[in-house]
């Protein structure tokens, strides 16, 4: 009673906390004064340096490794605590909750590391280098928490170097290799062994090199040594959400500025793609063996890992040349792609709105019961229930369940069509095709290679047929997307070569080819519907081949790109009847006749050439319609 007293706001606030999380309400329960604290904080999120120094300022005068323990599982449930109810009360952002929750586990593994790596000095001594100076130690953060994304109830994946090889200067001999092995079992002990107060965090080390099978530790040759040596795509997609956290943290980020030539690679080749999407169909494969995928939030189709694979792919695409993409945070990148070409306003809105549409799912579902889970519940009462979590209510027209159904089956399969459009469908798996791709994304190739993949093509002359050839993958407009346009080149050139190879004159074909897709604006789109649209590709290369009128207007005439693809889809042809109304439409209150009937002539007439060439119209009616148009503009 005298808390309802002296604070209004608490009995909503307290509703609000009990009806979403039955952990925080036990965290509550068990801590009277921790809802006082909450009032005094309401919740504002702390800089990461304040609470990495907070906590190393408490474990400092700590030297039982018990009480450690407990200190850092306080410190995380009274900080999540807060970090709760700025998400739950005031409504705070995905990027502050997720930045919040990581920044505590820095904090925590920072508080680890100080604490294990002091004991264990003071019993084996100061592990050196050979310069005799102290080897530096650094902790690396893979997946969410890289990323500084992390969730409520989430593993944090690590990974430890050490500076080199050499030995401690205490009592008994002691190599670094075992005295950084003895430290990093000794920070994951403090993390994860279960106490009174749980477990601080799960941590998963098999991102290392050589996963179980390697030392929980490594040297920075051993581990650069191995990434140059065996490392595999799937790595470089991990690094690409790799951050320092803890120890020395600026001999991390040295580490990882050595390793970004070999994450970020001057061009993805075919293969590495066909990797990439090997990973997600083998992801797919288990969730679809374990019944869960149209239940699992995470890695069910359309799920929050259909939307990391898309943005992670095109990052690896392009991110060589262009440092702006090499970001661990989805939401971040997501953004970057669209400020660089690779990503379509509509796309990057639609996968920022349903990106934090499914996180905020995934947040709702762990902290009830603090728990690891992606699921939606079975049953229809409990599913009912989340949804009121998630901001829906019962209305006339439709129940709360029925609108959060309704949006988590739209939101996916949005977000499923875009992988499929951007990764899946755009590339195949025949490594025949490999060189073609690879051509086309690789931005500086040696002549030999040029060479080699051309030169299994009748072009006369390879080199310029090379130059056309890259020139179809740069727009020219500075407002388009160039990237974009050498991505769904790169989709469809094996087709592409193969079709241009079949015309009588290849060379001459592909030279028009160049300048009539010049003269279009906007090729990518063009490429983009032939990657889904094969026989438009075909009709397009006939075009260019066998039409040099058809090709003359398209040249002649800039910017003909929507004519051109309504001609492609054209059912039937226009009557004389349907010609004078589209005219006279065209011409009402135009001052200036001229221009109108040559844009009507030349669209019209494109249509009907393109129609002849795909053999859809005999001689008599494509003359009779050529006819008609000529009729109509006099």
């Amino acid at each position: 009673g005298s808390l309802f007293e002296r604070d209004r706001d608490a009995l909503p606030i307290l509703l609000q906390i009990f009806s979403t999380s039955q952990y925080f309400s036990d965290l509550l329960i068990q801590d009277p004064g921790g809802y006082d604290l909450l009032r005094v904080t309401e919740g504002q999120p702390v800089h990461r340096d304040v609470l990495v120094a907070e906590l190393a300022a408490e474990i400092d005068v700590l030297a039982d490794p018990a009480a450690v323990s407990a200190a850092l599982r306080r410190y995380k449930r009274r900080e999540t605590l807060r970090i709760a109810y700025g998400d739950l009360i005031r409504g705070q952002s995905l990027e502050t909750v997720a930045s919040q929750i990581s920044f505590l586990a820095d904090a925590i593994v920072e508080a680890a590391v100080r604490f294990a790596r002091r004991q264990l000095t003071e019993k084996r001594g100061r592990p050196g280098r050979p310069d005799g100076q102290p080897a530096r130690f650094a902790a690396l953060a893979m997946g969410k928490l890289g990323g500084v994304e992390l969730n409520y109830s989430s593993d944090i994946d690590l990974v430890f170097l050490y500076e080199c090889d050499g030995k401690a200067d205490g009592p008994r001999p002691t190599t670094n290799v075992e005295f950084f092995d003895r430290l990093v079992r000794d920070v994951v002990k403090l993390l994860t062994e279960p106490t009174d107060l749980g477990y601080a965090y799960r941590v998963d080390l098999r991102l290392r090199p050589e996963g179980e099978r390697g030392p929980v530790a490594h040297s920075l040759e051993a581990a650069l040594s191995y990434y140059d040596v065996m490392g595999r795509t799937w790595e470089r997609q991990a690094y690409v959400k790799a951050r320092p956290v803890a120890g020395d943290r600026d001999f991390g980020h040295e580490f990882l500025q050595s390793l970004e030539p070999w994450i970020y690679r001057r061009y993805l080749s075919l293969a590495d793609i066909t990797g990439i999407k090997a990973l997600k169909r083998r992801i797919e494969h288990r969730v679809s063996h374990e019944g869960d995928e149209s239940r699992n939030v995470k890695t069910g189709r359309g799920g929050i890992r259909d939307i990391e694979f898309a943005i992670q792919f095109l990052q690896l695409l392009n991110g060589g040349d262009l440092p702006d993409l090499r970001t661990g945070n989805t939401l971040e990148a997501i953004a970057q792609l669209e400020n660089v070409g690779c990503l379509t306003h509509q796309e990057r809105s639609l996968l920022d709105e349903n990106y934090r549409f499914l996180r905020k799912i995934e947040h709702r579902l762990q902290i009830m019961f603090d728990l690891q889970t992606h699921l939606l519940p079975e049953p229809p009462g409990e599913l009912r229930k989340l949804a009121i979590r998630m901001g829906y209510r019962d209305a006339p027209q439709k129940t709360a369940l029925a609108a959060f159904d309704a949006d988590y089956q739209s939101k996916t399969a949005i977000n499923r069509k875009i992988l499929d459009h951007l990764l899946h469908d755009a590339f195949g798996d025949d490594a025949q095709t490999e060189p073609e791709v690879d051509l086309v994304l690789d931005p500086d190739p040696p002549p030999e290679k040029i060479a080699a993949v051309l030169g299994r093509y009748p072009f006369r002359d390879v080199p310029l047929a090379y130059q056309n050839l890259v020139s179809l993958a740069t727009e020219k407009l500075r407002f388009l997307l160039t990237r974009r346009c050498r991505h769904f080149l790169a989709s469809i050139a094996p087709g592409l070569l193969k079709t241009i190879a079949a015309t009588p004159d290849p060379d001459s074909t592909l030279v028009n080819l160049e300048k009539v897709s010049d003269s279009l604006g906007g090729k990518g789109v063009l490429w983009e519907l032939f990657s889904f649209n094969p026989p438009s590709m075909k009709l397009y290369v006939e075009l260019c081949s066998s039409s040099p009128y058809l090709s003359s207007i398209l040249i002649g005439n800039p910017g003909m790109i929507d004519e051109l693809m309504d001609s492609l889809v054209l059912n039937k042809l226009s009557t004389r009847e349907s010609l004078r109304e589209t005219l006279d439409e065209l011409s009402r209150g135009a001052e200036d006749l001229e221009p109108i009937l040559h844009s009507f002539k030349n669209t019209m007439q494109l249509g009907v050439g393109v129609r002849d060439i795909l053999g859809k119209e005999d001689v008599h009616a494509s003359t009779a319609a050529l006819s008609d148009i000529a009729e109509t503009c006099v």
